[in-house]
């Protein structure tokens, strides 16, 4: 089976998705220690020099007034013990590939106080946060990413701690305002930042927007493949569908189907390592005693935290995700020969309690004909092809199902609802509409999303990987700081963890 990569060339892309006048000089503001992050910045970065423009580089994770989701390891501590941090030795190599020191850049205000006021003078729940502002752009949804806490529910009974988003709220402004005045005086032309929706990356890719720079953002790549890379915000759904379509019809005609088929073979075998956490607790073939039912409604929840704050429409869909499973459960009453199982996703296992609490007072009402738990052993994909359609509000199953060859109908945001394998219903009517019809999608739609899963965005082109998975540029490996060094490090961000929690 020939695996590549989606793109084939980074200068290409480079180049396709900037103008000669927007390359001049490309600012890559970073604020995590996470090396396949910094892999991929070095790789973009020193491609970028190789093709003749100016980059400035700002290497902030111990800068900003709270640690990133991405920081592991203190400057301070680090420099003591004589044991670099990630990020410095990533900095330290991409000097000796060629990177003139000049193009390194500190945060260039001294003494720095919010520009623009942002007052917290209490505990809020995730609704107030998610209206908080900074110059107009979504410094709330953006605090909303902090995983400080280790319980944090998506509930609103649920309040943050006062201190906490003080100081999330500070980061913040200080990542904008920092970013800002560094493209006014470096001259910065556009802006590459990690992902785009936690903290700090949010922020400094919202300082761009506000200056008119365009920003491009590196992440994970797909599983025969490095790093990602987009001029699109990495959670813009409809563009990576976009590109699944544009990847299947450009890819090999007579391999595509094998290619992209694979990913969904491991995950229905249980091979596939990154879902193992999903299913570790399910017997492989378990099955439910099929109810003699005329049509088998299978509904498979979504993990409610993963798509609280995306940024979409939300009128778009048939409501909240207890609301959907109101109404699906009362659609299928309505028709004679329907039964409904709803399946609990596995995650809630590991979720906090009030947000089980909460899911589970939801099917309750609902009242299904079968509920499995986030317990129960039965194996998702036996039960997929149990049924006759499958529902979800955009978990992976939906798409896993279709590749199936199951009818299926999607009530919320998805990355696979505009692939043609999937019908989403967004009204009570479209729902009724979909129920009445057991028709499956196009197959192709989904075997494009498992293409895409796989091939996705570059291999490196400078940052080499070796076989144990270290990562090296020019014979500079981004090892990690010593354990004292790490664990003296996580004592820090657990004493701060605890000062934020009163």
């Amino acid at each position: 089976m020939e695996t590549r990569a989606e793109h084939a060339s980074l200068e290409v892309f480079l180049k396709a998705s900037l103008t000669d006048e927007q390359r001049k000089n490309v600012l890559f503001v970073s604020f995590t220690q996470w090396d396949f992050a910094l892999a991929a910045l070095a790789d973009t970065a020193t491609c970028l020099h190789q093709m003749g423009s100016d980059v400035t580089l700002g290497f902030w994770t111990n800068k900003t007034p709270m640690h990133d989701t991405g920081w592991s390891v203190n400057d301070k501590v680090a420099k003591i013990f004589a044991s670099p941090a990630r990020d410095q030795l990533v900095r330290d190599a991409l000097i000796d590939f060629g990177m003139p020191k000049s193009s390194f850049a500190q945060p260039p205000i001294k003494g720095w106080q919010p520009v623009q006021s942002v007052p917290i003078t209490r505990a809020m729940n995730r609704s107030e946060i998610k209206a908080l502002t900074y110059f107009g752009s979504p410094m709330g949804r953006a605090m909303l990413q902090v995983r400080t806490l280790t319980e944090t529910p998506v509930t609103d009974a649920y309040y943050w701690p006062e201190r906490l988003l003080r100081l999330a709220a500070r980061s913040y402004a200080f990542a904008y305002d920092q970013t800002a005045e560094l493209i006014k005086v470096r001259g910065v032309t556009a802006v590459a930042v990690y992902n785009g929706r936690f903290l700090h990356d949010r922020a400094a890719s919202a300082a761009a927007q506000a200056l008119g720079i365009p920003v491009l953002y590196y992440d994970t790549g797909g599983i025969d493949t490095d790093f990602d890379l987009t001029d699109s915000v990495t959670h813009d759904w409809s563009d990576l569908q976009r590109r699944m379509l544009k990847l299947y019809e450009d890819w090999p005609e007579a391999q595509r189907d094998e290619v992209g088929g694979s990913w969904f073979q491991e995950r229905l075998n249980h091979t596939a390592s990154d879902n193992s956490l999903f299913t570790d607790a399910q017997e492989i073939g378990s099955t439910i005693d099929r109810p003699e039912a005329e049509c088998l409604v299978v509904y498979f929840s979504s993990s409610g935290d993963e798509i609280a704050e995306l940024e979409l429409d939300w009128d778009q869909f048939i409501g909240t995700q207890p609301e959907a499973l109101k109404i699906l459960a009362d659609e299928c009453r309505k028709r004679p020969g329907y039964q409904l199982v709803v399946r609990s996703h596995p995650h809630k296992r590991r979720k906090p309690k009030q947000d089980v609490i909460e899911w589970l007072a939801a099917v309750d009402e609902a009242d299904p004909d079968i509920h499995l738990d986030p317990h129960s052993p039965i194996d998702s994909y036996a039960l997929m092809r149990q049924a006759d359609i499958v529902v979800t509000y955009g978990s992976t199953t939906g798409v896993e199902a279709a590749f199936a060859g199951k009818r299926v109908i999607v009530l919320g945001p998805s990355a696979y609802d505009q692939l043609g394998c999937a019908t989403l219903a967004g009204t009570q009517s479209e729902l009724a509409a979909a129920l009445d019809d057991r028709n499956a999608g196009a197959w192709a739609g989904a075997v494009s999303y498992g293409l895409m899963m796989r091939a996705r965005g570059f291999r490196f082109e400078f940052v080499k990987l070796s076989p144990d998975g270290a990562l090296a540029l020019g014979g500079q490996t981004f090892g990690d700081s010593r354990p004292v060094v790490r664990h003296l490090s996580n004592i820090i961000a657990r004493l701060q963890r605890w000062y934020l929690r009163k």
